[in-house]
């Protein structure tokens, strides 16, 4: 059953209906649900549909000569290989001018762009001279973020200014997944959202007549479950050195956030880590993060780095540390451990959850005075206190006249008039004229609480509104 991705789904069938060549870009890490995307969408369509692979290109080009044979006849099963790519391009040249709407899908591009690299300009001269010309629709999809970014969408790319659009598939929302578990309530589907990432494939595993707790041991602490293997099954396909990139998740996993700390932890040299981060970020395992008021600056020495994919960070901190365990089978001390310490795991999934709900209200003005230009973590001195802070959401409008604060909480007890009045104080230091003020909680806040935000016209937001 397909599930999600109905903005892309909508978006593709309405290219599909202009009345002209297309060329679409689809890409996402792996397991995102790119795949069944296209598929679904060439489902009543006919299609040329081909996955490339890691193999030579001699080998590429024999599967590629079937998908096109099998197009004519899809009960095709063995024949000819064309001779070069050139000649199987001019060939669909050919089909393209007899048939009013053929598809070209190319899944995993950036294998067969690595076993024959002069593909990607032998499609730029077919589309300048054959193709933009009739009405093909083109598909080209990788889980290679970086070349796809770089060698397709780059302006150095043969590619670059020909596609039509473009899509890069993220991690399913709390809104995508409860479509996915409809018995579950809103806090059993967050849960399991953020312990997957948000990733299709994962969240298919997890079984919604079973606890979070057996879903867990099930899933993540049993030696055959995909997802005990996964982190490192991933980076072994993704990376050279996979046990350095599993020390360098493991040492943020421990809390080194900055690169000294990072490199004390994991013995790599503090100047040989930035390929390493590197590397992780175009994954979209890891990322750079910087307070909110510093986004725009070229460096900053505030920079910190985090786990930004939900699977991995939850597997790092609280499974790769104890696999010498789970390989003898002792798991439940570990699943009681993993319970009590969620609900601190699940505190920054409920700031992010937070952030892309004021993101989402941005044009309501009872919510938002004026639309803010930026927004998220801050974290800084406090020249008053002379004390490190952090804040949870802290953004400003385009004249930075109008300050936005937020606080988030999730516990299973409501928040305190306290938090409020700390927030108020963390807000003067910054100088924006209007301050406004938001408290995220994850079951509600107590009366004296109210009374305060009332004075404040502080809005209360708790989790079942969002």
């Amino acid at each position: 059953m397909f599930i999600g991705r109905n903005q892309e789904l909508t978006a593709l069938n309405k290219l599909y209906q202009e009345d002209s060549f297309q060329f679409a870009v689809i890409y996402g890490r792996r397991r995102i649900g790119k795949t069944s995307l296209i598929n679904q969408f060439l489902k009543d369509k006919r299609a040329i549909y081909f996955t490339g692979l890691e193999e030579k290109a001699l080998e590429n080009l024999a599967r590629f000569s079937d998908a096109i044979h099998a197009y004519e006849d899809p009960s095709y099963l063995d024949g000819p290989i064309f001779a070069s790519f050139e000649q199987a391009f001019k060939y669909l040249v050919h089909l393209s001018e007899k048939n009013d709407r053929l598809i070209l899908a190319i899944d995993e591009f950036p294998y067969l762009a690595k076993a024959y690299p002069p593909i990607s300009s032998m499609l730029q001269s077919y589309i300048d001279h054959y193709f933009k010309q009739n009405k093909l629709f083109l598909i080209l999809c990788g889980s290679s973020m970086s070349f796809m970014e770089k060698q397709v969408l780059g302006y150095k790319s043969p590619l670059y200014g020909r596609r039509t659009a473009q899509f890069k598939l993220k991690p399913f929302s709390l809104h995508d997944a409860e479509d996915f578990f409809p018995q579950l309530n809103k806090e059993e589907v967050f849960e399991l959202n953020a312990i997957t990432g948000g990733i299709p494939l994962y969240l298919s595993l997890m079984s919604p007549e079973k606890s979070l707790r057996d879903n867990i041991r099930n899933n993540f602490l049993t030696t055959s479950a995909m997802l005990y293997a996964e982190p490192m099954s991933l980076l072994n396909q993704e990376l050279r050195e996979p046990a350095s990139y599993s020390s360098i998740i493991s040492a943020i996993a421990a809390g080194a956030s900055r690169q000294s700390e990072i490199s004390t932890k994991t013995g790599i040299a503090s100047g040989a880590l930035s390929p390493y981060l590197d590397n992780l970020i175009d994954l979209g395992i890891v990322e750079k993060r910087v307070p909110v008021t510093e986004i725009d600056k070229a460096r900053s020495r505030k920079t910190i780095y985090t786990i930004k994919d939900g699977m991995f960070r939850f597997w790092y901190t609280f499974v790769g540390k104890r696999v010498s365990f789970i390989e003898r089978g002792i798991t439940e001390p570990i699943l009681d451990y993993i319970m009590k310490q969620l609900p601190h795991f699940m505190g920054p999934e409920f700031e992010k959850l937070s952030q892309e709900y004021l993101w989402s209200k941005l044009f309501d003005p009872d919510l938002v005075p004026e639309p803010f230009v930026n927004l998220g973590n801050w974290w800084g001195p406090d020249p008053k206190e002379k004390k490190q802070i952090e804040m949870d959401i802290v953004g400003f409008d385009d004249q930075k006249l109008n300050g936005y604060f937020g606080e988030c909480k999730w516990k299973n007890e409501p928040i305190s008039a306290d938090i409020l009045k700390t927030l108020i104080y963390r807000s003067s230091l910054f100088p924006a004229a209007k301050k406004n003020y938001y408290l995220f909680s994850k079951t509600g806040f107590t009366d004296k609480c109210r009374h305060l935000a009332q004075q404040v016209d502080c809005h209360l937001i708790t989790f079942d509104m969002m």
